[in-house]
């Protein structure tokens, strides 16, 4: 017994001091030792994945602050810009309004940036609650559609609508459900051209939200990272928008214990989310 405790320290000394990446031998004769052998593996095996998962973190949070700075930079360079070019001496009065005005678009720009980095933090953090209600997901969509109406318009777009007769009826957070619509519908926009589909239905025990929208771009690796923060198809970042819609209907939907999922059909995006239907009883 005191050979095979010496042969586990040695391997315990080899582990720590990262000579040997090898796990314990339980191969051994005192079957208490097996025990105490295979639990130390298990123990090892912990450690390892606690640091790799803190390597991870750090490098998501790395990654997180780049982008962070690269989306509150470029607007804030923008706004110093114009303002800059109104306090010249040469400006007559008509160019100085319109510089003020595109600094006053970019000052609300980045106030709109900050005010999602602020919400996803809300959001992720362990103290965020949930207020569950019963709530009529038809009437809401609805709603959140006629809100979208002027815009719509503007960039004449008539959406096709498919909504059932009948209410239809699910437990959520309200305020919660309302931001997944809006943030969704508003990501379609965004980028659609001339077509966007929005279909509610209810299928056996759940209801599900489908949202479509012209994506002939769009590839399979940019599907596998659509609902990661700060990340955008289009690199070039034309439009100055931080990608942070799509993570927070994500985390959303992981606090409702909701499902989201995305795929291309047909050089469309499709987004569907699935929730747990209410009975009427």
């Amino acid at each position: 017994m005191k050979t095979q405790i010496k042969s586990i320290t040695a391997q315990l000394r080899a582990y720590n001091n990262h000579e040997s990446k090898k796990k314990l031998d339980i191969a051994l004769f005192n079957p208490e030792l097996e025990m105490l052998s295979e639990e130390m593996n298990k123990l090892m095996d912990t450690i390892q994945t606690v640091k790799a998962s803190k390597i991870r973190t750090e490098n998501e949070l790395k990654s997180s602050i780049s982008s962070m700075s690269h989306d509150l930079r470029t607007p804030l360079t923008s706004i110093i810009g114009y303002l800059q070019m109104a306090q010249a001496e040469e400006e007559n009065l008509k160019e100085k309004r319109e510089h003020l005005s595109i600094a006053l678009k970019r000052a609300k720009t980045l106030e709109s940036l900050l005010h999602s980095f602020f919400e996803l933090s809300v959001i992720e953090s362990a103290d965020y609650k949930m207020n569950p209600e019963r709530l009529n997901l038809k009437s809401l969509l609805v709603e959140t559609l006629f809100g979208f109406y002027d815009r719509l318009h503007e960039k004449q777009i008539e959406p096709s609508v498919h909504i059932p007769d009948q209410d239809v009826w699910i437990v959520t957070d309200e305020l919660a459900m309302t931001r997944i619509l809006e943030n969704l519908i508003s990501n379609a926009m965004r980028h659609t051209k001339e077509s966007i589909t929005v279909e509610l239905r209810e299928k056996n025990s759940t209801v599900i939200f489908m949202i479509k929208n012209d994506a002939p771009s769009l590839t399979k690796h940019d599907i596998n990272f659509l609902f990661d923060r700060f990340y955008m198809a289009d690199q070039a970042r034309t439009n100055h928008h931080a990608g942070l819609g799509l993570s927070i209907v994500k985390s959303l939907m992981e606090k409702m214990e909701g499902k989201i999922t995305s795929h291309i059909e047909d050089g469309q995006l499709v987004i569907s989310c699935e929730w747990q239907k209410v009975s009427l009883v």
